[in-house]
């Protein structure tokens, strides 16, 4: 396979990206083109919130399991696996999708496969990246869900106002089986599979963890539900359906835009902080506050602001976990992305059910009030941190202002 710059296998690079957007593309397509799907199999915005959540339940459900599948066989075959998962569910949307049932079982596929993308995407990059190049690269994996959305977008006016909302999943199938066939060779497996040295219990506290965790929840929960009813919401307001699409792609791209900057900043500093990821949940906070309030006529902004803020927090959690937990980042990491299966699945579902019984309005409250309880979450634990707390083990690639001292040195 080609290598670029400081060994950089890019084919690898390319397709772990890849996999990463198209194995959530199927439920953000859905959730594009909602206002066609609903009208032409009399879906409720409820029900519409109900599949979300079995896509991302499922995905829950799978990834450990599936993770150490992707393990024992390699990333090649699990982001092979994951791509034809996706293309097959997309296929289905296409032909098969009749209503909520038919859905929610090809919703079930589609949950798996995206479970294993995130893992054999990971494993790829690890070994096919230098770390020092850990942060950019990790953000563009990071930036694949918000350029799943920017495709959902574009589908709007490219395919549901044109020639059909199923032709758009025909499309996305396409991406999928390409990236099946331009999947490199896995050069050494045994290579893979070697252990690193040192400890496997996390250098910060478990329950410090699953406050991260509760935080990166709430958090995920708010980004996923602007994500899934952002479109409905807008044509609700008075956009026009393909205005509406467009808009959510030029969001998107700047939420994707803001994961790769937060990346290049974690290369540049080489340290993550926990004060800037609370400061992004209230920025992110600040937008569907607006979005909850101005209407029509601070649309843009809310949307701006909740995206940017609202999805760019997400890969500078995982950089600090990872960071502050160097012999066990997997352990680590596998606490707190609990949190982020948990809130895909729970929050579409609940924002969904309280648009429908109530209002928008009360629905983008509501995720401004989750985005707020998550920054302060993060925020006591960077505050816990400053005052001598034990959070992260000590090393160069932390800062001095958000790696406190550890007990016993």
């Amino acid at each position: 396979s080609p290598t670029g710059i400081e060994g950089i296998r890019w084919s690898v690079v390319t397709v772990a990206v890849s996999v990463s957007a198209a194995g959530v593309l199927p439920v953000f397509l859905t959730a594009a083109l909602a206002v066609q799907i609903r009208d032409d199999l009399d879906l409720s915005v409820a029900a519409l919130g109900a599949l979300v959540g079995v896509f991302f339940g499922v995905s829950a459900l799978g990834s450990a399991p599936l993770g150490r599948v992707v393990e024992r066989r390699g990333w090649a075959s699990g982001i092979q696996l994951a791509a034809i998962g996706s293309g097959l569910t997309q296929i289905g949307m296409a032909t098969v999708a009749r209503n909520a049932w038919t859905i929610g079982a090809l919703f079930i596929v589609g949950g798996l496969a995206a479970a294993m993308s995130r893992p054999a995407a990971d494993f790829a990059l690890t070994r096919s990246v230098p770390p020092c190049r850990h942060g950019l690269l990790f953000g563009l994996k990071h930036a694949a869900a918000p350029a799943a959305v920017m495709l959902g977008g574009l589908a709007v006016p490219g395919f549901a106002l044109t020639i059909g909302w199923r032709w758009a999943y025909i499309a996305g199938a396409a991406i999928s089986f390409s990236i099946f066939l331009g999947t490199p060779r896995q050069l050494n497996r045994a290579e893979d599979r070697r252990r690193l040295p040192g400890g496997t219990t996390p250098s910060t506290p478990i329950r410090v963890l699953f406050i991260l965790a509760v935080a990166t929840a709430l958090g995920i929960a708010s980004a996923d539900a602007l994500a899934s009813f952002f479109v409905t919401y807008a044509v609700e307001v008075g956009v026009g359906e393909g205005s509406a699409g467009t808009l959510l792609a030029g969001c998107s791209a700047i939420a994707l835009i803001s994961r790769l900057i937060a990346g290049w900043l974690v290369d540049k500093r080489q340290h993550a902080s926990l004060l800037g990821i609370g400061g992004l949940l209230i920025i992110g906070a600040l937008g569907l506050t607006v979005l909850a309030t101005g209407g029509r006529q601070w649309l843009i902004v809310g949307a701006m602001l909740g995206f940017a803020a609202g999805w760019g927090w997400s890969g500078l959690m995982t950089f600090f976990v990872v960071w502050a937990n160097p012999h066990a980042p997997a352990v680590a990491t596998g606490i707190t992305h609990t949190g982020t299966y948990v809130g895909a699945a729970v929050g579409p579902l609940l924002i969904g059910h309280l648009a429908e019984r109530t209002s928008f309005t009360v629905a983008w409250w509501s995720t401004s009030a989750m985005l707020g309880t998550a920054a302060i979450l993060v925020l006591g634990v960077w505050v816990f941190g400053r005052s001598g707390g034990n959070i992260a083990v000590r090393n160069n690639h932390i800062s001095a202002g958000d790696q406190p001292k550890v007990s016993g040195r």
